[in-house]
């Protein structure tokens, strides 16, 4: 988790904890060796670009997967993996913060998903507190931090 605070934002990254990062990397590079080694073998072209998209793959989620929320006197943003929303601060509602065991609730483990048939918005990259909040037209988002503290801050920070 990375915090910095200036003047009136608030701004938190989480990624991947350490050991996920470095598992799902080091998984992808392996495939990417064997099929480097297949296309060797049986002269499959394809499988190289299979491969460099597999080491580009175990990049992004070693170093470069994560999610954000900033909080300033405007709006509230939450950014993911090819994913961004900017929600007004007059139009945030209902800020809670709740234990989270930082599991996603479908079968899909991408850091942004939705739920609850496209009314929930969950951020997370695992964690076990979430802060969860309503904007003015009912749709709720939950963005998981590592610890309570934090997510108690970025509470505070948005309901204030």
């Amino acid at each position: 988790m990375t915090h910095q605070t200036e003047a009136a934002n608030l701004r938190f990254e989480e990624r991947l904890p350490g050991w996920q990062r470095w598992t799902g990397a080091l998984i992808l590079a392996i495939l990417a060796v064997i099929l480097v080694v297949v296309a060797a073998i049986e002269s499959l072209w394809g499988f190289y670009l299979v491969a460099v998209s597999l080491i580009l793959a175990a990049a992004w989620c070693w170093r470069l997967a994560q999610i954000t929320v900033v909080v300033d006197d405007r709006a509230v943003t939450l950014t993911g993996p090819a994913w961004k929303r900017v929600i007004p601060r007059q139009d945030v509602h209902e800020v809670s913060v709740a234990p989270d065991n930082g599991m996603n609730l479908g079968l899909v483990n991408w850091p942004v998903t939705t739920h609850e048939h496209g009314s929930l918005t969950r951020v997370n990259m695992g964690g076990s507190a979430a802060v969860t909040f309503s904007d003015s037209d009912g749709h709720r988002y939950q963005f998981v931090l590592s610890n309570r503290g934090d997510a108690e801050l970025i509470a505070e920070a948005i309901a204030g």
